[in-house]
């Protein structure tokens, strides 16, 4: 058995093309001010040099640490996987909730980095409370998480780290998809515990895609556990388990529900840290590879 630190993984990628985030050539600009825009479409400006930065989304964190703006981070969203330093963080409010204007200015930013979820409304609203540019992330896709390297890049005078990182990036996902290109998506189940499995239409659906493999939930209820006798005739080739959720390979094998899926007859089973198929950094890049060496095994992926 296997386990696959992914990272919260499955986001639209193959650079997830239907978002239209394109990043702007921003690498050679004068460092400040600086005008980007965000994942709702807002123009986001920052005057000059940002020193305190609260991010309440853990993709937006991971991508400042990755630019080098980490020391610039002040507080976290508390929902941190990545990198170490970023759990470390003070919480801008309590995990799941969103501070409060007052709490926001108590801790002082000049950059605000919100969740993709936030309106162009409530972000004004908070920009005008506390005082400081509010960039809002996008929706998670390939293309739009390479946009928002490249922009926090830009935001917090780290255009050219970013602009390197989202080359690189790229570079990843087109070696991933020139190896896979031409061979069949491979069945794929994904177990949260008690059969309960990933949303068909959210991002981990789509970083299976990304990687060469194929959802057999694709039709699942939200809300329910997806039936046995449906998994049964999907006949995943690959079952990938959330850590810490019960699901074990010696389990599976011993139930004679699901002895026989072929997945689980070959022993190809994973485990997941959880979050892994939800992440929303610049690491996504990293989890379509590992994920698509675990669904390809015979194939030389770089």
């Amino acid at each position: 058995m296997r386990r696959l630190r992914l990272l919260a993984v499955l986001v639209p990628l193959v650079v997830a093309t239907g978002c239209g985030f394109k990043p702007e050539p921003i690498g050679s600009l004068p460092s400040f001010p600086q005008a980007v825009t965000d994942g709702v479409g807002r123009r986001v400006t920052v005057e000059s040099q940002p020193r305190r930065v609260v991010s309440l989304d853990p993709g937006l964190t991971e991508s400042a640490f990755a630019v080098g703006a980490g020391p610039l981070v002040v507080a976290g969203s508390g929902r941190e996987q990545y990198p170490a330093a970023a759990l470390r963080l003070p919480h801008a409010a309590a995990v799941g909730k969103t501070p409060s204007v007052a709490r926001l200015r108590k801790l002082r930013p000049d950059l605000v980095l919100m969740p993709n979820g936030t309106s162009a409304d409530a972000a004004g609203a908070i920009q005008k409370g506390v005082g400081a540019p509010v960039y809002v992330a996008g929706p998670g896709t390939i293309s739009a998480i390479e946009h928002d390297v490249d922009q926090v890049g830009a935001l917090t005078g780290n255009a050219s780290a970013a602009a390197a990182l989202v080359k690189h990036m790229q570079s990843q996902l087109r070696a991933v998809k020139t190896a896979i290109d031409g061979n069949a998506p491979v069945p794929v189940f994904v177990d949260e515990g008690f059969f309960y499995t990933i949303d068909p239409s959210g991002s981990a659906a789509r970083l299976i895609a990304l990687a060469g493999g194929a959802n057999v939930a694709s039709d699942a209820v939200a809300g329910q556990s997806f039936p046995l006798a449906k998994l049964r005739a999907a006949a995943p080739q690959l079952y990938l388990a959330i850590a810490g959720r019960g699901v074990t390979l010696a389990g599976l094998r011993h139930s004679k529900a699901t002895r026989d899926l072929p997945a689980v007859r070959h022993r190809r089973f994973s485990l997941v840290d959880e979050g892994a198929l939800t992440d929303t950094g610049p690491r996504i890049v990293t989890e379509v590879r590992d994920l698509a060496r675990l669904l390809h095994p015979s194939l030389q992926i770089p």
